[in-house]
This record gives structure tokens, C-alpha cells and sequence, in this order.
């Protein structure tokens, strides 16, 4: 029980990671692009538009990996 409780733990924390890391960075990038360039939203969107499709892979590898260490510890 308490191995399970300490692995929900950690999956949400390493989701959270994930998606907060990418949508900051490439978020923020896209917006100082905008002011620099003048180019209104658009880089801005863009920017989150590829953190979005960044965090789905990621996350679908983080999934992936937590399936087999739960598989893992229920085998034993």
C-alpha cells in the first residue's frame, strides 16, 4: 500500500513537471519573440501550440513507463 501511494505521488508530480516546464518555456519564448518581432499573438501561439504536442509525448512516455513499474510491483 504504502509502495502504491508513494508511485501515485510521484507520477503526479513528474505529470505536473512535464506540462508546466514546456508551456512556460516555450510559452514565454514565444511571447519575448512577439515583442521583439512585432508580431503580435502569433508566435506566442505557436509557442504553446508545440508545448502542446511536446507534452503529449512526454507524457505518453511517462505513462508508458509507469505501467510497467506498476506491473512490475504487483508481480511480486
Amino acid at each position: 500500500m504504502k509502495k502504491s501511494l508513494f508511485f501515485a505521488f510521484g507520477m503526479i508530480g513528474q505529470i505536473g513537471f512535464a506540462t508546466a516546464v514546456p508551456l512556460v518555456a516555450l510559452g514565454l519564448t514565444g511571447r519575448y519573440l512577439d515583442r521583439h518581432f512585432h508580431t503580435g499573438p502569433y508566435l506566442f501561439l505557436l509557442g504553446l501550440a508545440v508545448a502542446t504536442a511536446a507534452i503529449y509525448f512526454i507524457l505518453k512516455k511517462i505513462v508508458k513507463e509507469a505501467i510497467n513499474t506498476f506491473n512490475k510491483m504487483n508481480e511480486k
